[in-house]
């Protein structure tokens, strides 16, 4: 640009800095020292090629369908394949998978399926947010915004060193879309598919999508027919296609082509057939006339041909509107002020932009398109009208918010408007109030970070996008880990609520979704900004930063229990890829083990057995671990192994396999069995860890781990540590224990006495675990407990003495099972409650989820009917329900209680492990407001998981956990 130019923006840029950030006093309480006004200088501080290229990242990390592996990320790989074959069923295939009938199938196969494999190809798009569902308008909307942004701002793009990626972007939406429309011999739309997926299923799921099973999460898809119109689809898609023309017909004029009279055939198709479509109730559409605009406007623009404007602007003899502004503008008579802003449902943003821009002498064009962007400002551009002092408020700091859900993301948008306003009409006001914006979202705000992800550096932005690629879970799990495995680059999250507060947490998808509409604007905007005040910036790399090596193949070890007969042992695999994620269908392990003591006894390999106690395949994903062997290394020194062989499943993350190795006793009916100079059974314990001693294999080629040379003697294995840290909580009629691992410990042993100092009885031996619970107690006696360690050389001495006295109360099994809540939102007074859980068994049994039951309190605040939602739970949120219920009588705090319930597809809880977090809301169906500051259950204090014994855990009807109100 040229440098008057540049001078007059930054003056603007000074005077709205100012504007925005002065009279600041408080955040939270305490003074904005840190946000003086803004300076010239300023106005250089971000590198907009640098935050552009991330932006562009973004949608590297949303893709879907082949052709992604190699790609810009490492870490993505390709991903949706059964997306290329959706069955249509017939000719005795699949069942159909779609929504089309299967009349409609029949008598248009050869346009479907021309290739007669019985299925539709509908691969390729990009995910909507940080699930893995293609939704219609949101990626209509995102195509053609960032068509938009690059038609408008191409330069920005060319200059920064993004113009062949932004190009890869947009051809991967528009393939999309063409792969997506049917048409038959003479050109007419038959059908057009607008989305795959179904949100309900999909959100189930918090994974890599390179690993979502589709047998598992079915991905249904979903045209537009004549009979079934979704007018509001193929518009949004027509609109795309139009700008796909216009920005490649100068490079590739075939392609070009191929799009221009596809928008044009949606557009007539939408036309004749007018209908919202389906989005599962996720992005539902208000009406189409914006949409149809949207296309309109801009196949105008590609074709020169009027008749699209007057399919916008037509009005009858007597002044009425008759054209698709008749929704907003009845009649000439009318006007229409726009307090929303271009988004993925409303278009008119865009749409007066565009008019205002082609038609510049139109004043009615340029009122709609400016008073929007003058609102947007918050009074630093005011109204040209004098009297107009209509603005959006803005939050403490100058930021405007439209709503909370996303805030950042209409706020870009709005940006984006802003500066295509001004490269037509020469307004640097407007420039310099998106800039103001843009300095906010980038890290000039109170929270002190930037919302695009890993902009200017991962350590000075937003962490935690609510996004299942990018977080990694090998669990299904979104708080585990508690670190993002990656980067994602460029991703805007959902931005500041209204009092300029940030949530940077996984698990909030209101401050913390990305989206692909998100994206759109921030993109457009940044191109934009980058040609009014960046400094020519370039940037030369492709693909970000490598990730740092992981590991991804290890094994892992722990025993069971052991004895002079036996070794039981716990093998787990571990399949960690991430660059990028992928299932591996080879794995086998080999457990190495020494009977030179057998041997010595006259003893052979013959009294050696294998036996399987639990396999995690077969138990949780179908296909048994095969067990070959024994296999000698050297027989005459007794050194042999068997193999664990996963081949034939796909194996990720990790897999349990529990065997014991039994050696049988010789003819004098004494044992032999000694595992001290087992190779495979050196340094691991009762404590599960990391060993290379039970070496793993890939297709046969070992990639981890130690083999042994064929009889090196071992050293003697020594007696265990003695146990510590001896604790225990008593209940009624039992006593929970738990204690520190000891080192070398295979088991323990835990013993008790009624006399102080003993003498103590064993009352359970072989425990594994770190924990015990003594049951069948008698009240208020007292219990004296020790606790030894075992392992194969021998037992420790015992641990420290412990008193416990067992008591009646309300507490149930305190210890064994815990429920832990969580205030998932603090504030009392307003429409929702968000109670979260978590089970814990503390036991050393598994516990059927279906067997219990959880209770939380409260006041309902007026008689009203209530809905309850699981929001999402890690066990599924398919395998729960819950209910309100209003108690027969009134206790202190409480009139009603949600009870939530399991069923069989919920599993059991293992011993030592928990359900992971379960999500709940409970509204009015009135939508009217709680109080929840006086009820039972309800702390907002409690941000972490907590055990809260206001809460109430049920175990086949008996109270286990918790205090019941009227009974404390």
């Amino acid at each position: 640009m040229n440098k008057t130019k540049k001078a007059r923006k930054l003056a603007w840029k000074n005077l709205i800095g100012k504007t925005a950030l002065s009279g600041l006093v408080a955040f939270g309480g305490f003074p904005l020292l840190g946000l003086p006004a803004a300076t010239a200088a300023d106005a250089e501080a971000y590198n907009y090629a640098d935050a552009l290229q991330k932006s562009l990242w973004f949608y590297d990390a949303e893709k879907s369908g082949p052709g992604i592996t190699g790609g810009h990320l490492e870490w993505r790989g390709d991903s949706e394949l059964s997306d290329m074959y959706v069955p249509l069923g017939v000719n005795g295939t699949a069942k159909n998978l779609t929504n089309l009938r299967d009349d409609f199938i029949a008598q248009n196969l050869s346009i479907l399926d021309p290739d007669g494999n019985g299925s539709v190809d509908l691969s390729g798009g990009f995910h909507d947010a940080g699930d893995h569902v293609k939704f219609g308008l949101p990626q209509s909307y995102t195509a053609s915004t960032l068509g938009w942004s690059f038609y408008e701002f191409r330069d920005a793009f060319k200059q920064s060193g993004q113009e062949a990626h932004m190009l890869e972007e947009l051809k991967w939406f528009s393939d999309y879309f063409l792969r997506s429309t049917f048409r038959n011999a003479e050109g007419e739309v038959v059908a057009f598919n607008y989305m795959v997926g179904q949100g309900t299923v999909d959100h189930t799921y918090w994974g890599p999508p390179e690993l979502q099973d589709p047998a598992k999460y079915p991905r249904p898809a979903t045209f537009a027919t004549a009979e079934q119109p979704a007018s509001d689809q193929a518009a949004g898609a027509a609109a795309a296609l139009a700008l796909m023309y216009l920005n490649t017909k100068d490079t590739d004029p075939t392609y070009a082509s191929e799009c221009l009279d596809t928008a044009t055939a949606l557009y007539r198709f939408a036309q004749q057939h007018r209908g919202l479509g389906n989005s599962d109730g996720f992005y539902n559409s208000s009406y189409d006339e914006d949409e149809l605009s949207w296309a309109a406007v801009w196949l105008y623009t590609a074709t020169g041909d009027n008749s699209y404007i007057q399919d916008i602007v037509s009005v009858d003899a007597s002044g009425k509107n008759t054209g698709y502004l008749k929704r907003i503008i009845p009649s000439q008579a009318d006007s229409w002020q726009n307090i929303w802003t271009h988004s993925w449902d409303t278009v008119w943003g865009g749409v007066f932009v565009r008019l205002a821009s082609l038609f510049p002498d139109n004043a009615q064009y340029d009122y709609y398109a400016r008073w929007n962007l003058e609102y947007w400002s918050g009074g630093q551009v005011p109204h040209k009208e004098a009297n107009d002092n209509t603005y959006l408020t803005t939050s403490p700091a100058g930021f405007g918010v439209l709503t909370t859900w996303g805030s950042a993301r209409y706020n870009a948008a709005a940006q984006l408007c802003a500066l295509v306003y001004d490269k037509y009409k020469d307004r640097p006001e407007f420039a310099a109030w998106a800039k103001s914006q843009m300095d906010y979202i980038m890290g000039d705000n109170p929270m002190g970070y930037s919302y695009i992800v890993g902009f200017p550096t991962p350590d000075e932005s937003a962490k935690h996008p609510h996004h299942r690629a990018a977080h990694g879970s090998m669990t299904n799990n979104m708080e585990v880990p508690a670190e993002h495995r990656h980067v994602l680059w460029g991703a805007l999250v959902g931005g500041p609520d209204a009092t300029d507060m940030h949530k940077d947490v996984t698990t909030d998808y209101v401050y913390n979704e990305v989206a692909i509409d998100y994206n759109a604007g921030l993109v457009g905007a940044l191109a934009g900004l980058y040609l009014e005040y960046g400094n020519g910036e370039t940037v030369t790399a492709d693909s970000p930063p490598a990730e740092q090596d992981v590991t991804e193949y290890r094994v892992e070890g722990k025993i069971e229990q052991e004895n002079d007969q036996r070794t039981q042992v716990t093998v787990t695999i571990h399949n960690e890829s991430v660059h990028p994620p992928h299932t591996e269908g080879t794995m086998s392990a080999r457990y190495y083990f020494n009977i030179s003591e057998l041997l010595a006894a006259g003893q052979s390999i013959n009294d050696v057995t294998l036996e399987t106690y639990y396999d995690e395949q077969k138990a949780s994903y179908g296909g048994a671990v095969k067990v070959n062997g024994p296999y000698a290394v050297n027989a005459a020194a007794g050194i042999y192994y068997y193999e664990l062989d996963w081949s034939g499943n796909e194996v990720y993350g990790s897999r349990d396999f529990q065997f014991g190795l039994i050696a049988k006793q010789d003819s004098q009916y004494k044992s032999h069995w000694d595992p001290a100079n087992d190779w495979s059974r050196q340094g691991i314990s009762a404590t599960k860890g990391e060993t290379t001693r039970i070496p793993l294999y890939l297709n046969g080629v070992k990639v981890v781990g130690e083999e042994p040379d064929g009889g090196t003697p071992q050293e003697p294995q020594q007696p265990p540590g003695v146990p510590a840290g001896l604790a225990a909580k008593a209940g009624n009629a039992q006593v929970a224990l738990n204690w520190n691992a000891a080192d070398g410990a295979i088991s323990y042993n835990v013993k008790r006495a009624t006399v102080d100092g003993g003498p103590y009885t064993t009352v359970k031996s072989g425990v594994t675990a770190t924990n015990f619970t003594d049951a069948g107690l008698t009240n208020d006696t007292a219990y004296y407990y020790v606790v030894s360690a075992v392992n194969g050389a021998g037992e420790s001495v015992d641990s420290e003495q412990l008193i416990a006295i067992p008591q009646a109360g309300q507490g149930g099994q305190p210890g064994t099972l815990v429920l832990q809540y969580k205030a998932g939102d603090t504030n009392p007074d307003d429409n929702q409650m968000k109670p979260l859980f978590r089970i814990v068994n503390n036991g050393t049994d598994a516990v059927p989820l279906s067997e219990l039951t959880i209770r939380y309190w409260y006041t309902v605040d007026g008689d009203k009917e209530q809905t309850f939602n699981c929001d999402w739970a890690q066990i599924g949120g398919g395998n729960l329900s819950g209910k309100t219920v209003k108690m027969a009588e009134a206790k202190p705090d409480a009139d009603s209680y949600v009870e939530i319930s399991f069923n069989a597809g919920a599993g059991s809880l293992a011993p030592g492990s928990d359900s992971g977090e379960i999500q709940t809301r409970i509204n009015k169906n009135d939508w009217t407001a709680y109080n929840e500051a006086n009820d039972y259950s309800f702390d907002p204090t409690k941000t972490a998981y907590t055990d809260w014994d206001r809460v109430a855990l049920y175990q086949n009807g008996t109270l286990v956990w918790g205090t019941e109100p009227g009974t404390d």
